[in-house]
């Protein structure tokens, strides 16, 4: 979508700003424009439904659905879609606390109750053998009082599900511009990625170069107190889930969402099926959109990877308030 007018003024904003912060000031406008455009949903929607390898994707449960909009070396753009829980439960956490080491993220609610989110304090202090945490709350908000918001590089925050489908448009830059950024989009590099990560590590320079630090931590609560754990522990069991019930669910995703824009290009979905490229379980879907027959919720994770399975907005703020009583 590099010509989609909106597009076109982000990548000339990232081109004229240095500063990454300063970029993510000035595109946020432009994010909501995009969000209340129906007719840049629409084009969202047709390009990634003619792109071979977005309709031929495999899907894992690791992965919020979304749909590609724009990338390159310096920033990239998507729209993320958050489901609620079967009992549209709300103050359930999503996911585990975490940071996105040195990416800076924007994001705007643009459909839906939103999602609501606590960020944390930079300083993270975890004891190297109890694995416990100081962490601070720096912001309580939900998307529906702050629609647009920034979240820093290394700085922790968390998702708590919605109580209703909500699709949000995302953009990520990394926090510095480097000569380096363009490696990520280099096949021979790319080729070679874990001998080279091996490298940077040993070499320590990992910040330099703009890659996740070699040990990463995801953060929870349990008894009252916040604790961390290794980003490749935690994931593990999500990234192996997969198969065709996660391709089906993720591409229902899409599609409810799209008859919720009310998607209505009839002859391009006709279309569609005839295209060899789209795998066969998309048609029901496609069918349903045609007929304007209603396309089900789907549902958030009843249980994370934590303790108990799940964390609740009330462990989070009991735990912050611990630490700031001892």
């Amino acid at each position: 979508m590099k010509n989609n007018q909106y597009i076109r003024q982000v990548i000339n904003l990232s081109d004229k700003i240095d500063d990454r912060k300063k970029f993510h000031e000035e595109a946020g406008n432009l994010l909501i424009k995009m969000g209340q455009d129906k007719g840049f949903w629409f084009e969202v929607f047709k390009a990634n439904l003619v792109d071979k390898g977005f309709l031929q994707r495999k899907w894992t449960m690791y992965e919020i659905p979304f749909f590609y909009i724009y990338e390159n070396n310096d920033f990239y753009v998507k729209a993320h879609l958050f489901v609620p829980l079967k009992t549209y439960e709300p103050h359930v956490v999503a996911s585990a606390i975490h940071h996105h080491n040195n990416y800076i993220l924007s994001s705007f609610a643009a459909y839906g109750s939103g999602y609501e989110g606590i960020l944390f304090e930079k300083n993270v202090e975890i004891n190297p053998i109890t694995k416990e945490v100081k962490l601070k709350i720096k912001e309580h908000f939900t998307q529906t009082d702050k629609p647009l918001h920034m979240v820093d590089a290394w700085e922790p925050h968390v998702v708590i599900n919605p109580t209703s489908l909500s699709a949000t448009l995302v953009l990520w830059s990394p926090d510095k511009k480097r000569t380096t950024d363009s490696f990520r989009s280099n096949p021979i590099l790319k080729a070679i990625k874990a001998p080279l990560r091996k490298l940077i590590y040993t070499l320590g320079i990992d910040k330099k170069v703009g890659i996740a630090a070699k040990e990463t931590y995801q953060f929870y609560v349990t008894d009252n107190k916040f604790y961390a754990v290794l980003e490749e522990d935690y994931f593990a069991p999500t990234r192996q889930q997969d198969g065709e019930n996660v391709n089906d669910y993720s591409v229902q995703t899409l599609f409810a969402f799209m008859q919720r824009m009310q998607f209505n290009n009839y002859d391009f979905l006709k279309l569609l099926k005839t295209n060899n490229d789209v795998p066969k379980y998309y048609h029901k879907w496609i069918d349903m959109l045609l007929n304007n027959q209603p396309i089900p919720d789907t549902y958030a994770k009843e249980v994370i990877n934590v303790p108990n399975g799940r964390m609740m907005v009330k462990d989070i703020l009991d735990a912050d308030k611990a630490l700031n009583t001892q």
